[in-house]
């Protein structure tokens, strides 16, 4: 069950976001892949908590966790974290992920996003990937997102 510190209507939307990725019923297969498993341990207004197990369907070539599983993770966790701060969906401008080790097959991680900054339409948030046994960093991302616009009209002033 989700630690809910605020009641926040964004949350239940959150809640069952995660929980239709996780189990495969939404979402585009690169999404629903990578987050196969997610569990939303705590969760309020720019801050994420969650935690799964590697399934083998995300292991590289090598047996360990593939790179790019863990971009699309870190940055799904990102937009999900920033919508908990805003209540919009957004849209990632800038991704940088530092990798400091690798998981296995059924090595459990923790993913820890935090909303660091906002400005305007953008916000900035800081995603840590831990190994939960031993809190051993995993990769490092930080992102800027920016608030999606339907049929935005604004043009670029370069």
């Amino acid at each position: 069950m989700v630690e809910k510190e605020m009641e926040d209507p964004c949350l239940e939307v959150l809640r069952k976001w995660i929980k239709s990725l996780s189990d495969g019923t939404s979402g585009q297969e690169v999404e629903t892949s990578a987050t196969r498993g997610i569990r939303l341990v705590k969760a309020h207004k720019g801050f994420i908590l969650c935690d799964m197990i590697i399934h083998s369907g995300l292991l590289d070539k090598s047996g360990h966790w593939d790179v790019s599983a863990m971009a699309t993770l870190v940055d799904m966790i990102a937009s999900f974290a920033s919508y908990t701060a805003t209540s919009c969906h957004q849209v990632t401008l800038d991704l940088s992920i530092s990798y400091y080790s690798t998981a296995k097959v059924q090595e459990e991680v923790e993913i820890e996003a935090k909303v660091v900054g906002e400005m305007d339409d953008l916000t900035s948030v800081i995603v840590e990937v831990r190994k939960k046994q031993n809190g051993e960093l995993v990769a490092l991302g930080k992102l800027w997102m920016a608030v999606a616009r339907k049929n935005s009209k604004q043009t670029s002033k370069l």
